[in-house]
């Protein structure tokens, strides 16, 4: 199947590992130029150079902070013409609600919601001048339900869900699509600490039809077809790849 994006360029966000790290691998192998940051020099650089041996396009780059000016500025100005963007960025601080500090909660706003508005309003200006374009959020299951002591990023990733309906309403008739990947429990570095504890790993285990928790690279497919002409008529939607967990009692 032709997915019409080969070639094209694609933005990933926090692409140095985990979740974008595999949105940006499979972009490669269909072809897709992508420019990948994160702030992590040594993590990004290990992953483009693992992107550059793929048969696939070209790799760039570019080491910053998407929640600054100066960074969203760098990763967008390596990016020729940003195609395809993933906001994957995201930050959380565990911890009870009565207890969370405005610096705390501002930080995971920053991070996890107003680097992904800010970015894509960018990229969108340039996606509807050209007619056509991809916007790929990260939600999460935690949008939706909540296992406590986590208040700010269920806030924010509900709002990335907003935003995703938002933008879509008002770009669907300019060329550009805008949807929205909501994991469950994916075994990535940012919640090592949480998995590294046997009881909350085996809570989050049996609390999923699958009886396992997911992959990075279980999001690339879907990433793709989001990305690609495949998903041509469809915009808004929070596709949710939990290994059933929502669905579950």
């Amino acid at each position: 199947m032709d997915l019409g994006i080969k070639g094209k360029w694609a933005l990933v966000c926090a692409a140095s590992k985990g979740l974008g790290k595999g949105c940006a691998q499979a972009l490669v192998n269909e072809g897709v130029h992508v420019v990948i940051t994160a702030r992590g020099a040594e993590a990004l650089e290990a992953t483009a150079a693992e992107l550059r041996a793929l048969d696939g396009g070209q790799v760039r780059a570019v080491v910053g902070d998407i929640t600054s000016a100066a960074g969203r500025a760098a990763a967008l100005a390596a990016c020729p013409q940003v195609d395809i963007l993933i906001n994957n960025a995201v930050f959380g601080v565990p911890g009870d609600f009565l207890d969370t500090s405005d610096e705390a909660w501002r930080r995971v706003m920053d991070v996890t919601l107003d680097s992904c508005f800010r970015l894509s309003r960018r990229a969108a200006a340039g996606m509807v001048r050209r007619g056509w374009g991809r916007v790929v959020m990260v939600s999460s299951v935690n949008a939706q339900i909540n296992r406590g002591t986590n208040t700010s990023y269920v806030t924010a990733k509900a709002g990335i869900e907003g935003l995703t309906r938002g933008m879509a309403v008002e770009l669907a008739a300019k060329g550009v699509t805008v949807n929205c990947i909501a994991p469950g429990y994916m075994a990535t570095d940012i919640n090592e600490g949480f998995r590294s504890e046997p009881a909350r790993y085996e809570w989050i285990r049996n609390r999923t039809p699958m009886k396992r928790w997911g992959k990075p690279d279980e999001l690339a497919g879907a990433a793709v077809f989001l990305s690609s002409e495949a998903s041509a008529f469809m915009t808004g939607q929070v596709l949710v790849m939990d290994g059933g967990m929502t669905v579950a009692i």
